[in-house]
């Protein structure tokens, strides 16, 4: 069973799987700005994904772009780390449902 079940309307059934994918591949992304300490690419790529998240119905996305925004701000290294982990967690542990 899903940790993060998440009800979408069916309207967006064409275009949330792909902007799942590209969450996982933004996430890539992200660990490598983290690898190569750069604080303020991880900054804007928050910020991003803190507006682009609840438009597809993942407050929870938005959430996460919210704590990487504010912990690279802040040059909070474990903040950091600890908003890409929620990152990933919930990218591998969500499941879509359309109504």
């Amino acid at each position: 069973m899903a940790k993060y079940k998440i009800v979408v309307d069916k309207d967006l059934q064409d275009i949330v799987p792909a902007y799942i994918e590209s969450k996982k591949a933004e996430l890539v992304s992200l660990s490598a700005m983290q690898a190569a300490g750069n604080l303020e690419e991880l900054r804007k790529s928050g910020h991003k994904l803190a507006g682009s998240g609840g438009g597809y119905g993942f407050d929870r996305l938005s959430e996460i772009g919210r704590q990487l925004e504010t912990a690279a701000r802040t040059s909070d290294v474990p903040g950091v780390a600890s908003a890409l982990a929620g990152m990933k967690d919930y990218l591998e542990n969500l499941e879509v449902v359309y109504e």
